[in-house]
Order: structure tokens, then C-alpha cells, then sequence
């Protein structure tokens, strides 16, 4: 079986992806993946350092309104398609899987016109334009969210799977985590992180709460700052080497949930995925520029369930930060009920669903496929 995954960007982008092929290869492993998408993104690095081979095309975002602007993105996502098209005559997957963004849109709708099997993953609570584009054209759309679904035109193709999670975050035990990064198993462990780039409001407010909080004996961190702040915290928190663990990017991340007691982050789909599926409660500073502001609905998810707290960005401080994380580790009880709403909205066989249903796609003959047989039969006949 061959997968092509179309889509980066961010690693929200990607990871889920990685997830469902982790989860196929443990149904077969005999999978064959490869990746499309563009050099702008993420993906030019996650994705090789993953193993994949990649496919680089041309894509760029839509503007939101027509315009003078709206001409050149046009003209590459054509272009996009086309490239698209050589890629999948060339390996003739059994399915395509789009992972969101705008540069999973080529593929995907190239994938759709040649008859290619066509599954698409949607994490955001609130759908991005790509996607309302592309369900309209592909087999199967996997929601992470139910409320996504009023989004939609009434249709069959529509599934709440929610987010896929690879299974290794899930499966690291606390004990695991713990000795992974040298920290004490008697404190409650803190992990901050601001996604696969760092968030510097959140680096800022970081290295200000530390030190309110100075006099708890109770608490350590780990910190994620992206490549751009880590010289900047980590000289700052220096003096508590054994206290704050601070790292530019963390590779193993699942050791990082596993260690701790406590999140604070973004919300991004999949950060709210991988939080959830480990239970664990969580302060939440929404990301402002998000596009439709997807953060904030995603945060709310868990707020409204009373698994989390939200700070707006723009209200985001270290004393406010420090003052929310007192109130939570200071309270057990809280802590507890918090944990168990998390859990509850989790959904950590996401992966395995939407690998079962890849494969059922896939049992499907694609026309390219079949139109790449009957050329490579001529191509060898002399």
C-alpha cells in the first residue's frame, strides 16, 4: 500500500498525519508513505528528518478578497495542480490524506480529478478555507470537533474521528518523562511551550512567573522556547538549572507530556489533541493571528468544560500567569477534576479510526492507478 499525505505549513499540519501512518503501518507494515508539500513550510525539515521522501510544489494562501492579489496564488495553485498531477501518475498511490493549510490543496484537488481515493483531516474546531473548498470534491472528511460539522453542507462524507494523536505520546509513562529530563518525581512539572516556532509573549511571561513564584519549592519546568528566544531564557533562568529544564525544541515531545502535571501553551488543534489524550489540565493563551482566530474557538472547547483556563494574549503577563498556575497547583482537588475533564474530552483512538477507514478507501482502485498500469504495460512492450 502506497500514502501520499498533502499538507505543512505548521506541524499541526503534519503530525496528525504522522499519527494515522503510525497507526497504518501497525496494521501493515509493509505502508509506503511519501509527502507533498512546499519549501516554505515546516515540512522541508519535519518531514526528512521523519524519514519521508517529499515532493516539493508550488502554493501559496488565497487572499480573503478578490482582488489584484488574488492573481498570482491562483496562478501557482494551477500550477500546484499540475505538478501535483506528475507526482501521482509517477507513484500511483492508493490514497491521498490532506492534512489542511493551503498547501495541501494542489494535491488533494489533483488527487480528487484523477479518481485517487481522497481522505481529509480537519483539526480546528472552527474549519479552514482549504477544507471548505476540498469537501466538496473528497471521499471522506475526518472532524476533530462535532461542532465542525455545522460548517458543512449536509453530506455523507463527513466523520467525527477527532484529532489523531501518534500513539508514542500517549504510551510514555510519568516515570519515563521524568528521568528523561533529570527531574525531580517529588515536584509538579510545568512544561511551557508556544508550538513548533516558540511563542516570545509567552517566553516573556514565562521567565516572569518563575521568578513570582521563586519560593515554591514544589514546582519545576519545562520549557520550549523555539530557536529565536533560547538564548534569551535560557540565560535569564540560568541560575535555576535545576528547576527550569529550557530546550530551543523538543524532538521526543511525548516525554514532555509524560512528565507532567500541569500545560501551558497554545491552542493549536493538535497541541488540544495531545493535552487531552493525556488528561492533563492546562492554561491556554490562544494565538491572536490565528486565521479566523481557530485558536480561541479551540480553547473555549476546553474552558467551557472547566479542563482549562484561558488568557488572552494580549492580557497575558507574568504575574497574571503566575497568579493562574498558583490557583491551579495550589489546589488539588482542582487540579484532579480538571485532569478528569480533559481525559473525557480526549480521543486517543482518532489514529486507529481513520487508519481503519483509510484502508477501506483504498480498496478502491483509483482510475490514475489503473491508468499508470495500462501505460507502464505499453511502455514495456516493444
Amino acid at each position: 500500500m502506497k500514502i501520499i499525505v498533502a499538507g505543512g505549513g505548521t506541524g499541526g499540519h503534519i503530525y496528525p498525519a504522522v499519527a494515522v501512518i503510525e497507526s497504518l503501518r501497525a496494521l501493515n507494515n509493509s505502508v509506503e508513505v511519501v509527502f507533498v508539500g512546499t519549501g516554505r513550510g515546516l515540512e522541508s525539515g519535519i518531514v526528512p528528518s521523519l524519514g519521508y521522501r517529499m515532493y516539493k510544489i508550488v502554493a501559496r494562501p488565497l487572499p480573503r478578497r478578490k482582488g489584484p492579489g488574488f492573481l498570482l496564488p491562483a496562478l501557482l495553485a494551477g500550477v500546484g495542480i499540475i505538478q501535483s498531477l506528475f507526482v501521482l501518475l509517477k507513484e500511483r498511490p492508493d490514497a491521498v490524506v490532506g492534512t489542511g493549510g493551503y498547501a495541501s490543496g494542489p494535491c488533494v484537488l489533483a488527487a480528487s480529478m484523477a479518481g485517487t481515493p481522497t481522505l481529509y483531516i480537519e483539526p480546528n474546531r472552527v474549519p479552514g478555507r482549504t477544507t471548505m473548498l476540498l469537501s466538496r470534491f473528497v471521499d471522506e472528511v475526518a472532524l476533530g470537533f462535532q461542532e465542525c460539522v455545522r460548517f458543512f453542507r449536509k453530506g455523507t462524507n463527513l466523520r467525527v474521528t477527532g484529532v489523531p494523536v501518534r500513539p508514542g505520546l500517549i504510551d510514555t509513562g510519568k516515570a519515563e518523562g521524568v528521568a528523561r529530563f533529570g527531574l525531580s518525581p517529588d515536584r509538579r512539572t510545568i512544561f511551557v511551550f508556544g508550538g513548533s516556532r516558540g511563542a516570545s509573549s509567552i517566553n516573556r511571561a514565562i521567565v516572569d512567573a518563575v521568578r513570582v513564584l521563586g519560593n515554591r519549592e514544589d514546582l519545576q519546568f519545562i520549557i520550549q522556547t523555539g530557536s529565536r528566544d533560547y538564548e534569551y531564557v535560557s540565560k535569564l533562568l540560568a541560575v535555576l538549572p535545576n528547576v527550569c529544564k529550557v530546550y530551543p525544541y523538543i524532538e521526543d515531545i511525548g516525554y514532555a507530556y509524560a512528565a507532567s502535571d500541569l500545560i501551558i501553551s497554545r491552542a493549536g488543534a493538535v497541541t488540544i489533541a495531545e493535552v487531552t489524550a493525556r488528561g492533563l489540565p492546562a492554561i491556554l493563551i490562544p494565538y491572536p493571528y490565528a486565521t479566523g482566530r481557530h485558536q480561541d474557538s479551540n480553547a473555549s472547547a476546553l474552558a467551557e468544560k472547566e479542563a482549562a483556563y484561558v488568557i488572552n494574549d494580549s492580557d497575558l503577563s507574568g504575574e497574571r500567569l503566575a497568579e493562574t498556575i498558583d490557583r491551579i497547583v495550589s489546589d488539588p482537588e482542582r487540579m484532579a477534576a480538571m485532569s478528569e475533564r480533559s481525559r473525557a474530552l480526549g480521543a486517543p483512538e482518532a489514529s486507529n479510526q481513520i487508519a481503519m477507514r483509510l484502508v477501506e478507501l483504498t480498496r478502491k482502485q483509483s482510475r490514475l492507478s489503473k491508468l499508470g498500469t495500462v501505460l507502464s504495460d505499453l511502455c514495456s512492450v516493444r
